[in-house]
């Protein structure tokens, strides 16, 4: 009985090696497309996506709505324990559309996440909520600023989740504090009206929001004669420039004279031109004869207080 047992045995050690199969997790190879899908419209890991499309029955539409439902409610249970966080890192995004231009500032805890595109995303709708809030407002007003809770009401546009719900979401996926601090605008009259921004940063350019850790936006008259568009721009910019390389507190007159030698001036057009040593802001705008600056907006990200501007006084 034992020689028959080892016999066996012996058979068994000489025999091909027995392999094992695993069942392959249920989602069919045509799935995939969807799965890969799934992924790039929501940015959730892989397990949550396939998970979703196996309790939707592959439907996308239906996957991507119960992602997103799930991601808020995990980012409103997160937000109340990160509430107490610093978040003092973050981004700038600027808007410009026509003779109006809004500036948000989203803040976060690391300057990794502020590098996501999930947090640049919600920079972008922050935009766009500012954007359309500036665009309900009356015409005659020309400027309005936004703190935090006025900010978090705005919707995205158009019948778009409200931006608190966006940064809700961005907390569960992110999994530290993301929060919205302030938003700003200015809109130029239609018919002589013009509006430069800037934005200053590691971040590469891109529209239609720019995005960078200091920004500022400009709103001028169109001076007569009218001066080509690319004129316009470049003017425009060069002083958005400096707007946020010197950092006035006030806008001044063109005919104010530069304060005297160990005093800092902070009225924009008495001082030294950034871009153009040896004049003034008030003396190369006068010299270009292309735009005169009537209100100016400059933000740097984590900054105390709401940042700096300056309007011309009524009739100026």
């Amino acid at each position: 009985m034992q020689r028959a047992a080892r016999s066996a045995v012996t058979r068994a050690a000489g025999a091909a090696p027995v392999r094992f199969f695993r069942a392959a997790l249920p989602v069919l190879a045509a799935d995939k497309a969807a799965l890969l899908e799934l992924r790039r419209r929501t940015g959730l890991p892989f397990p949550h996506c396939r998970d979703a499309l196996l309790r939707c029955g592959g439907d996308l539409g239906q996957a991507e709505a119960w992602l997103q439902e799930q991601a808020r409610r995990q980012g409103w249970s997160r937000a109340g324990a990160v509430q107490g966080r610093r978040a003092q890192q973050g981004l700038l995004g600027l808007l410009r559309e026509g003779t109006a231009a809004a500036m948000v500032e989203v803040n976060c805890e690391t300057d990794f996440v502020a590098r996501t595109a999930e947090f640049q995303r919600v920079v972008e709708l922050a935009a766009l909520g500012a954007m359309a809030h500036c665009r309900a407002a009356p015409a005659t007003c020309a400027e309005h600023r936004l703190g935090a809770e006025e900010l978090a009401q705005l919707r995205t546009g158009p019948g778009g989740e409200l931006l608190s719900d966006s940064i809700a979401m961005a907390i569960g996926k992110l999994g530290e504090k993301v929060a919205l601090r302030r938003a700003a605008w200015l809109r130029a009259p239609e018919a002589d009206g013009y509006v430069a921004t800037y934005a200053h940063g590691w971040l590469p350019a891109k529209a239609p929001v720019a995005m960078g850790t200091y920004g500022a936006v400009v709103a001028f008259r169109v001076q007569e004669p009218r001066q080509a568009e690319a004129t316009l721009e470049e003017v425009g910019r060069k002083v958005a420039q400096h707007v946020v390389g010197l950092a006035p507190r006030a806008l001044g007159t063109p005919q104010d004279r530069p304060r005297g030698a160990g005093e800092e001036e902070e009225r924009l057009l008495a001082q030294g031109f950034l871009l153009a040593p040896g004049l003034t802001v008030g003396q190369f705008l006068g010299a270009r004869g292309a735009l005169a600056v009537s209100a100016f907006l400059r933000f740097r990200c984590g900054e105390p207080g709401e940042g700096r501007g300056g309007a011309a006084p009524p009739g100026g």
